[in-house]
């Protein structure tokens, strides 16, 4: 269901409640007994809804507005009390109800809960610097509403004189209380700027009306003595109430429901003319009634009234105009604020680094992803050069990087960077030049964090040229550095020689003790030939127990068997493997370029043939071809 349908609903329900107060006042009003007694509860049940839905109201809106629905809460629930009370002695003890009695004091406290909450609204919402112009034109209703309130109500009570001290002051806190509620109400409107409020404070309004009406009807009869129980009147008390209670029941659908309708954000400029204009409405309304009270009319009161009528034009003019330069105002703040966040939620919440840099490299914003990228809080990164981050060797590009973007040309770069804490980052980065009037004034960045994506590039690289087991190049990568070594020894005239390594009964240790113990023999073997080659010298394993050796920088053959001597004798010392001492010998078999062969297919084809000699010969030793 939706809160348009309720707020309906609400409407025919309060309706169709008043609407039946009045059938039963009209058909009962020859049977007292039933007239009041079936007024009265109307009466108490209508107070009583009210207060649900003011409570409701209360117990869900927003922490600023729950002291005003308390206070109206409360107010409503003294006036229930009062028709509580009223009930008790007129329906049940059967008297006539005291004037002034106690009904009276919960009838008052009403009217001083009611003030109170508008009160709080007034002061929670009123710009201050606007206090001034609202209260002179709260003034002006209020005076004009005294006026009308003392000719009619208060003065024919006081010129009565029939009525003792205590009396009289209950019969002048109606009508005075009637006239604070309207200053309570007119002051909300006039100090107010909310929208989401219009619709609660129309249906507020509605209910006092009613309420003062009721309030002045019922003190007229009063001083005319011709009010009884039952009266005409009486549904009027209530319909205020529900209204009261009403505005309630719609906040607590807003609440619920919270709408951002174009309607409902025009609102306050829709209702700004009748704002603006009603001070000097109540002004003509009083001029007007004076005019039809004088005895006559000469050149002096209606050059007066002609007088009035165009300073007020002129005034609501000028109003009017500055309503529209506010309005516009109004348009281009608004505009200029959405602009604004939008570009803040661009840069708070953007996953990569955001930041900018002044013309000389240091930071002047930072996002919380730049933030927590560099380590350092936002307060202590502004101001920071950009350099600090950059290793030395690397801050000249940067710098060279920087003086482009602050010629107007925007550059993409990678950069590795290192935090406070010492942590390694690879940026990829974009710069953009800031320009203001046509001035390059800095740098606007954007940082994405790449260091996952380089360590997965690095590791697809060596997977690529490498043994996942042992970590040795593979025979791709071996194929690829022979090829370029055989190149450059034939240019440079160098000799170097590719070692083919088998291990001795490899088979027969994977069948009896199984595969795990075989693969970690394999790493061993790895490790052990890592340590016996040099930094220029390569080590792979072609596959199962199959390792080839490239050395380099030989020199001369006796270099290349003191190496092959210093490999056997490591390969030959037992390998302990799971607290198994496990003995396996290589079968080595050696090709020198250029004496054996210089093609890289001919060294390694002569350096296998060699190591399959080995093996014919008794295995555990190294030969040339």
């Amino acid at each position: 269901m939706t809160t348009q349908f309720k707020g309906l609903l609400g409407i025919f329900f309060i309706l169709f409640y008043t609407s039946f107060y009045f059938f039963w006042v009209s058909t009962w009003k020859d049977h007292e007994s039933l007239l009041t007694l079936g007024g009265n509860i109307l009466s108490t049940l209508g107070c009583f809804i009210a207060c649900i839905w003011l409570f409701r109201a209360f117990r869900k809106s927003s922490k600023d507005e729950k002291v005003f629905w308390l206070l109206l809460s409360i107010g409503t629930f003294s006036y229930f009390i009062a028709e509580f009370l009223w009930i008790a002695y007129e329906n049940i003890a059967g008297v006539e109800v005291p004037f002034p009695g106690p009904p009276d004091l919960f009838y008052m406290l009403q009217i001083v809960f009611y003030l109170a909450a508008f009160s709080y609204k007034l002061i929670k919402e009123t710009r201050k610097y606007q206090f001034t112009k609202y209260l002179f034109d709260v003034l002006i209703v209020m005076t004009v509403a005294s006026t009308f309130s003392w000719h009619f109500l208060i003065s024919p009570i006081i010129k009565a004189g029939d009525l003792s001290i205590y009396p009289l002051l209950v019969s002048l806190a109606y009508p005075i209380g009637d006239l604070a509620l309207l200053f309570g109400i007119v002051s909300i409107y006039l100090g107010t700027q909310k929208s989401s409020f219009t619709t609660n404070l129309f249906f507020l309004s509605i209910g006092l009306f009613f309420q003062i009406t009721a309030d002045s009807a019922y003190l007229y009869l009063v001083s005319l003595d011709q009010y009884e129980s039952g009266s005409i009147i009486d549904p009027l008390f209530i319909l205020a109430i529900l209204f009261v209670g009403f505005a309630g029941f719609l906040r607590t659908e807003t609440v619920q429901q919270p709408s951002s309708s174009s309607t409902e954000q025009a609102a306050p400029q829709q209702l700004d003319a009748f704002r603006l204009s009603l001070p000097y409405v109540n002004v003509l309304i009083l001029f007007v009634f004076m005019g039809s009270r004088s005895t006559g009319i000469d050149i002096v009161t209606i050059g007066s009234g002609i007088s009035i009528l165009l300073v007020i034009l002129r005034q609501i003019l000028i109003i009017s105009e500055n309503q529209q330069l506010l309005r516009q105002y109004h348009c281009k703040t608004e505009e200029l604020d959405v602009s604004e966040q939008r570009y803040k939620s661009l840069f708070d919440y953007h996953p990569d680094a955001v930041f900018s840099l002044d013309v000389t490299g240091r930071f002047e914003s930072a996002n919380p992803a730049t933030v927590a990228l560099f380590g350092y809080e936002k307060n202590e990164l502004i101001g920071l050069s950009s350099t600090v981050f950059i290793d030395k060797e690397k801050q000249q590009r940067a710098s060279e990087i920087l003086t482009s973007s602050l010629k107007g040309q925007p550059q993409s770069y990678e950069l590795p960077i290192h935090s406070r804490l010492g942590k390694f980052h690879h940026l990829s980065i974009t710069n953009i030049p800031i320009k203001v009037r046509n001035n390059i004034v800095g740098i606007f960045g954007i940082g994405k964090d790449i260091t996952e994506n380089k360590k997965n590039e690095e590791k697809i690289q060596f997977l690529a040229y490498h043994d996942p087991l042992t970590g040795l190049a593979n025979r791709l990568y071996f194929g690829e550095s022979l090829k370029k070594t055989v190149a450059e020894a034939e240019v440079l005239n160098e000799m170097f020689a590719v070692m083919f390594i088998d291990l001795d009964h490899f088979k027969q240790i994977n069948d009896t003790l199984g595969h795990d113990i075989g693969d970690e023999l394999l790493v061993s073997v790895a490790s052990r030939l890592k340590n016996c080659v040099g930094e220029n010298d390569i080590a792979s394993r072609l596959g199962g127990d199959e390792f080839t050796l490239l050395i380099r920088d030989t020199g001369d053959l006796d270099a290349v068997q003191q190496a092959a001597e210093k490999i056997l004798g490591s390969l030959k010392q037992p390998h302990q493997i799971g607290g198994t001492e496990i003995i396996s010998l290589p079968s080595i078999g050696i090709a020198v370029f250029p004496l054996d062969a210089a093609t890289p297919m001919d060294l390694m084809k002569k350096a296998d043939k060699a190591m399959y000699q080995v093996k014919a010969n008794g295995k555990g030793h190294f030969q040339f071809i």
